[in-house]
């Protein structure tokens, strides 16, 4: 996977005119409801077709407001793990945007991509991308403000993401991710393919987590310190996979490196 080399994706409005304003993109209801609101992205670019749905929460006010691009795992969708942490994030001032991904499960996979391309793969990447755009239209992000948070596949999306596109992003964040080592070939990224990573990253992994196992985290970390990023491994005794994606205490550790990190 050549993520590095993607081409920053251009988008049509030459300014932000608010949600009428993103040529393909639909809004359903307020994003600064409870519930927030659902949208779906039909446009077609670079011989690319776009075909997404996702979320979108905001505080109350006109803004300008910090981003945060959310990205669920294995068989998730923006309906269940994206929504439960924007829900907390809006909390903090976050504007919240997700999209579903081609390992998302229980909705259609939309495009570009399709269910065998799961994980840090070009396609989800491009799928990413597309949100710094939809973000930039809405007319109400800072967007030197916008961070990336994901958990398992989401979490390698994430890393994908910011590898690809590294001046896009203030700071970043996951649970259970991670890289794989040049030699293996799967859903995460591998080292040479995070080398373009600059976002300063806060990474959250359980010790007792046998579906991506801890060492690929600890990978990623000594990856990043090799390449003089600012990184942080946090390490959860007992905790399985999923044990970490919705804890308090991580929830709260990330909210703090946004705040040190300037996004919030």
């Amino acid at each position: 996977m050549a993520l590095a080399a993607l081409v920053a994706c251009r988008h049509s409005p030459s300014a932000p005119t608010g949600p009428e304003g993103i040529p393909g993109f639909t809004l359903i209801g307020d994003p600064a409801s409870s519930g927030g609101a659902t949208w779906t992205y039909r446009w077609r670019e670079s011989g690319i077709q776009y075909d997404l749905q996702g979320i979108l929460l905001k505080a109350s006010g006109a803004g300008s407001f910090p981003a945060v691009i959310i990205s669920h795992g294995n068989g998730g969708n923006v309906g269940g793990y994206s929504l439960d942490v924007a829900r907390v994030m809006v909390g903090w001032g976050l504007v919240c945007i997700a999209t579903n991904y081609t390992h998302a499960g229980g909705v259609p996979i939309g495009s570009p991509g399709t269910a065998s391309e799961a994980g840090a793969t070009p396609n989800n990447v491009r799928r990413a991308r597309r949100l710094v755009e939809i973000l930039r239209g809405l007319g109400y992000v800072d967007m030197s403000r916008v961070a990336l948070h994901g958990h398992s596949l989401g979490a390698f999306v994430s890393e994908a993401t910011a590898a690809a596109h590294p001046d896009l992003f203030r700071a970043a964040s996951h649970t259970a991710g991670g890289i794989a080592p040049d030699i293996v070939s799967g859903f995460a990224p591998t080292d040479s393919e995070i080398a373009g990573i600059r976002a300063p990253y806060q990474m959250h992994h359980g010790d007792r987590d046998f579906v991506v196992p801890l060492v690929a985290d600890q990978l990623f970390a000594t990856a990043l310190r090799l390449r003089g990023v600012t990184h942080e491994l946090v390490t959860y005794p007992g905790a399985g996979h999923d044990d970490v994606r919705l804890n308090p205490a991580v929830l709260d550790r990330i909210r703090a490196w946004y705040q040190s990190k300037g996004v919030l």
